[in-house]
This record gives C-alpha cells, sequence and structure tokens, in this order.
C-alpha cells in the first residue's frame, strides 16, 4: 500500500481484534509498520478489565519501540456493545499508561446496531474528557451516519469515523460511495454554519 499511498498521508492498519495475546498482535504491529503504516489500531475484544489490557498495549508499545518503529501511532479500541461504562471510563488512563496515543469506542457488530444505541451523548463528552486528561485523542466510530452529526456535536471528540456512512453498500463493505460522500460532507458544512 504504501508504494501506492503518498507519503504525506498517512496509512491506517487494522491488526485485528485481539484476544490477549501480546506476542501475536506485538508482531503483527510490527510487520504492519515494516509493510509502511503510520497507524496501528488494535481491537480490545478478550478484555473485560481495562487494568487486564495494560501489560497486552504495554508489550505492542515495547514491541514497535525496540524494532525502531516508535514514531508508529497506536490505536487502542474497544467495543461500545462489549464493554459496560466502567470499562469505558477506565479505559483511557490506561491507554495512555501505556503509550497508546489515541482510544477508540467502536462497535464490534458491523449490522444493525450503532454506537449510539450503548452509548448516551453525555458518555460521548464524559469519554473525550477522560481522554483529554489522559493526554490522548479520543476516537468514535460504530456505524455513525448523517444524523448522528448532531448527536456528537459539541462532544470534545478528536475523531469521529463516518465509514458506514459513505460505504457502498453499508457498514463493513469496501469501496466509497461518491454521492454517500458528498452528502456527509455537506451535511458537515451545515452544521459548521449553525454552530
Amino acid at each position: 500500500m504504501r508504494e501506492i499511498v503518498p507519503s504525506n498521508i498517512r496509512l491506517s492498519v487494522a491488526i485485528g481484534d485481539a484476544e490477549n495475546d501480546p506476542v501475536k498482535y506485538s508482531h503483527r504491529a510490527v510487520e504492519a509498520v515494516k509493510a509502511g503504516a503510520d497507524i496501528v489500531k488494535v481491537g480490545l475484544l478478550g478484555f473485560y478489565e481495562p487494568e487486564d489490557a495494560a501489560p497486552f498495549l504495554a508489550e505492542i508499545r515495547r514491541s514497535l519501540d525496540v524494532s525502531s518503529f516508535g514514531r508508529a501511532f497506536l490505536v487502542a479500541g474497544i467495543y461500545a456493545d462489549k464493554a459496560d461504562w466502567s470499562f469505558i471510563s477506565g479505559f483511557p488512563a490506561i491507554a495512555s499508561s501505556c503509550g497508546v496515543h489515541a482510544a477508540l469506542i467502536d462497535t464490534y457488530k458491523k449490522s444493525g446496531s450503532t454506537a449510539r444505541d450503548f452509548l448516551s451523548s453525555s458518555e460521548i463528552s464524559d469519554f473525550a474528557k477522560l481522554c483529554r486528561e489522559a493526554g490522548i485523542l479520543s476516537v468514535l466510530a460504530g456505524g455513525l451516519c448523517e444524523r448522528d452529526i448532531g448527536w456528537i456535536a459539541g462532544s470534545g471528540l478528536d475523531i469521529a469515523g463516518f465509514r458506514s456512512a459513505v460505504a457502498g453498500n453499508g457498514r463493513g463493505n469496501i469501496g466509497i460511495d461518491a454521492e454517500k460522500l458528498k452528502a456527509l460532507h455537506g451535511a458537515f458544512a451545515i452544521m459548521k454554519e449553525t454552530v
């Protein structure tokens, strides 16, 4: 991919929905960066407390640093449909302590429900605040679409992902629908004018 993506565009690679196997996922992270990734994203699927994820994330960060890939931007994702609020609210501080650059809330199931089905706008704002306090970026994804722009506006999030809003055949599919992208861009422009 790096051969066809201009160097001024950051390339992101997801290394999987991880169970607690730090050796396997550290290897994947290093291989992704060797292949040209600037951003490595790992989803934490097999973890039940944020503290349980600390050794796992610290090992990925250590492996990247030891392999001379300390420049790699590490994103750790948790799932709104798998984690309760105590896990979500405790996660930013743990992630930061392990050298993670951004904490992502996504949804594990890619059909039907969205992040909005599991989190309130005040919880999103609280998550963004906790990430700021921990010194990391806050990211929200999980089936976001045009109608969610107002829901997350003013939340303080650093990044919101709208892949399903522009995917050719809906969430989880490959390809971007130009008309959907244009409509989403227009919705953001309208929101910007009203704020």
